[in-house]
């Protein structure tokens, strides 16, 4: 998830037809998620949240590592799943989350949790490029929503006290504060 901003369902349903490592930048293809249907569990739903999430996203080179070694030791599944089950059948996003939360339980890590990467992504994309491809990476048809939603907003003002120092000083004259306006029934 780190390597694509992609949500858990969509790296979940990924199978390794998606997948493109001998290109010169290799690529995923975001092309499906995880549904559940009471009775049925999960399964792949051959379409991603918006037409905005189907994309092909180039990969990082740790993450085609990581990819590669996965593959050396993964299990065939009828799905063609990377992420399958010991019983070959789609993961749970609920079992990664929960996993997660166990193996992060003794760390200073109990804020992370799998949409704490997406965010995160979305984060550094925008402060190196911008937020339109943020939004792009992310698979968000707006770049509002990216903006809104995933984006972390600064933790420090923009430095404008220069300005703000105008409201204090006039060439040296201080101004007394303007009268307060009457009270009016409506407010």
């Amino acid at each position: 998830m780190l390597a694509t901003g992609a949500r858990i369902g969509e790296i979940l349903a990924l199978r390794w037809e998606d997948l493109d490592l001998a290109a010169e930048r290799p690529t995923l293809t975001i092309c499906g998620t995880l549904v559940f249907v009471k009775g049925q569990g999960f399964f792949r739903q051959p379409w991603t949240k918006s037409d905005a999430g189907w994309r092909m996203v180039v990969l990082p080179r740790f993450a085609v590592g990581m990819i590669m070694a996965r593959k050396l030791v993964a299990a065939d599944n009828p799905h063609d799943a990377i992420f399958a089950s010991r019983r070959g059948t789609w993961l749970s996003p609920n079992n990664v989350r929960r996993q997660w939360r166990e193996a992060r339980a003794d760390t200073d890590l109990a804020w992370v949790t799998p949409h704490t990467f997406r965010k995160t992504v979305a984060t550094l994309i925008k402060e190196e490029t911008d937020t339109k491809s943020a939004a792009a990476q992310l698979g968000h048809s707006s770049e509002e929503v990216t903006a809104t939603h995933y984006i972390a907003k600064p933790a420090q003002a923009p430095d404008v006290s220069d300005i703000l120092e105008r409201l204090g000083t006039d060439h040296g004259k201080r101004h007394s504060p303007a009268p307060a306006a009457p009270n009016d029934a409506h407010g």
